[in-house]
């Protein structure tokens, strides 16, 4: 499986368009992390694994754990980006950054004890195996 996310990673790397950015990234950008008061996002909670990026990287949670459990929320929610600032190729890097993210979640797992993490390790396998149809 790994020689498999290999290629998979250098086939759609190759396919990106030009980065978003630089900027800051949440990189933990999900429903737990964001704060609503009524009707209105009120703010956004531990940036303990910001950094330096593109934007890209944020849809892949929003696209994982909020538009595909919830898909009546893909529509508002884009509206408002776009309200904002101009959407991105989201069908062009979300593959990218599903497998990229994946990637960090098994490392993030080994570093902080696969035993108490095994749950998240193992919907990370998971996303990982349904990149490249293993």
């Amino acid at each position: 499986m790994f020689e498999k996310c290999i290629l998979r990673f250098d086939e759609i790397l190759s396919a990106l368009p030009a980065p978003d950015g630089p900027g800051i990234v949440h990189m933990d950008f999900r429903p737990g992390n964001i704060l609503v008061k009524g009707n209105e996002v009120a703010g956004i909670i531990d940036f303990e694994s910001a950094r330096g990026g593109s934007s890209e990287i944020d849809f892949t949670k929003v696209n994982r754990d909020i538009w595909e459990v919830n898909p009546r929320t893909k529509i508002p929610f884009i509206d408002g980006y776009q309200s904002i600032r101009p959407m991105l190729a989201l069908e062009q890097v979300l593959p990218f950054y599903n497998i990229y993210d994946a990637f960090s979640a098994v490392v993030w797992c080994k570093n902080r004890g696969i035993e108490k993490n095994q749950t998240f390790l193992q919907e990370n396998i998971v996303v990982l195996r349904n990149s490249v149809g293993y």
